[in-house]
């Protein structure tokens, strides 16, 4: 389970500062079944934040994170809102792995949809992070913002709340196990563990809701599941892209060939 261990004590801490639980809006599919039953709202509201709390640099979380982001992006455009399909990643540290997104990308353009827009900022201090996200997040043509900030003074987190719920932008943050002691704005937080198996192309991740807009540590129990990210297809592992690009199922023959 991910809950044993230092999860568990995530669990027991609760570093829950007081979601308005009355705040209510759209909720949009992740494109992984497991989560979207695992998040409170039924997958990732719109104009929320959400904690992808990770055991170090390779746990999956920001791929898993960088899914999330497209698939919220994938929907703003379906909608017709093309101007609201930008993905802004705020990177001060050189954590954003662009491969991460590709088979996204490909996807999104085999299907005949425009493909998400990226816009990475990368930000000099700890100061400057905090403000590229708040203005990210402020932006009524962004659909997510993806992010690694280390330590949130709370107040910043409240703004960077009430920005997104003004936007209806989702804020998408990486951050360290240990952050799950502070108090947290956050809709939901989920515990990422990395699995083993899947090769290079999959990923495989074991999530744990820790954190929320709930009452009752009884709700939290036994709240874990796995997930697989197919980082070439640009899918849930094991589901089928719609429809596959010509261009990944040649990226794949290659590799095929090349493993």
């Amino acid at each position: 389970m991910v809950t044993s261990g230092p999860l568990e004590k995530l669990v027991q801490a609760g570093g829950f500062a007081g979601f308005s639980v009355g705040w209510r809006a759209e909720a949009v599919p992740t494109g992984f079944a497991p989560l979207d039953q695992l998040l409170p709202a039924g997958g990732v509201r719109r104009g929320s934040l959400v904690e992808w709390l990770c055991h170090g640099e390779a746990s999956g979380a920001a791929a898993l994170a960088s899914a999330v982001a497209c698939r919220l992006a994938e929907a703003a455009d379906r909608e017709g809102g093309a101007a609201a399909s930008t993905i802004v990643v705020v990177d001060r540290k050189g954590r954003f792995y662009p491969p991460a997104v590709l088979g996204w990308l490909e996807r999104a353009r085999g299907a005949g949809r425009h493909a998400p827009r990226l816009v990475v900022a990368r930000p000099a201090h700890d100061a400057d992070e905090v403000w590229a996200i708040d203005q990210a997040l402020r932006c009524q043509g962004v659909a997510a913002v993806l992010a690694w900030p280390a330590r949130i003074h709370s107040t910043a987190m409240r703004r960077w709340q009430l920005a997104a719920r003004a936007s209806l932008a989702v804020g998408l943050f990486v951050r360290p196990l240990a952050a799950g002691r502070e108090p947290s704005w956050a809709e939901a937080r989920i515990g990422v563990a990395a699995q083993p198996g899947g090769g290079l192309a999959v990923r495989r991740l074991r999530l744990s809701l820790v954190g929320g807009p709930w009452a009752g540590e009884a709700q939290l129990q036994e709240r874990s599941v796995d997930v697989g990210i197919d980082l070439v297809r640009g899918c849930a592992a094991g589901a089928l892209p719609e429809p596959v690009a010509p261009r990944i199922l040649e990226r794949e023959r290659m590799a095929c060939r090349a493993s």
